[in-house]
């Protein structure tokens, strides 16, 4: 019950901040006469800030390290799950094993993938062991950012790690927010 009454107090004072518009509230805004600062206020609930970086397409990403190597990742809060592009599988020390499934992108046609187990993820200081991954061609996501003028990526983060560490996402400022401990 308290970690839901938590949870609305969050989702209401972050409703507040977006609400506004970013010339009116910048990074503070008075909620019941006081100041209020969205970081402050998240850090001290066990949030750690994590900056991100937008390209021109509107893709948010971010650097991270997978089995202590470092790659960067698009941040996807629609993906089902984390995907690393296939092709990176030896430069991240990864074991994989045909996957049953396969995946379907904005094209709608079936990709095959592999699965990974028990692969470290950082991100910051924050740390997944034992994190299970999906391994499957990004040619099509690659191809079109490198037509923007990026680097290619090497995975997408997505709703499992998002969800895991009750991410929040600061568009304007890009900043990522994720529980320390869970």
């Amino acid at each position: 019950m308290k970690k839901t009454r938590n949870y609305i107090k969050t989702l209401i004072i972050l409703l507040i901040y977006i609400s506004c518009d970013s010339s009116s509230c910048g990074t503070t805004e008075k909620i019941d006469g006081q100041k209020f600062n969205l970081e402050n206020y998240l850090t001290k609930a066990g949030f750690m800030k994590i900056k991100m970086e937008k390209m021109t397409s509107g893709h948010l990403y971010l650097f991270g390290q997978l089995n202590g190597v470092e790659g960067s990742f698009i941040l996807d809060t629609g993906a089902g799950a984390t995907v690393i592009e296939e092709k990176n599988k030896d430069k991240f020390k990864m074991n994989t094993q045909s996957a049953e499934e396969k995946a379907t992108g904005v094209g709608g046609t079936e990709i095959q993938m592999q699965a990974s187990y028990e692969n470290t993820f950082k991100i910051e200081s924050l740390e997944w062991t034992k994190q299970n991954l999906l391994l499957m061609d990004l040619d099509y996501i690659n191809n079109a950012i490198e037509n923007m003028g990026f680097d290619k990526v090497d995975g997408i983060i997505g709703s499992d790690i998002l969800t895991d560490r009750e991410a929040i996402i600061d568009y304007s400022n890009l900043i990522l927010y994720l529980k320390k401990h869970c």
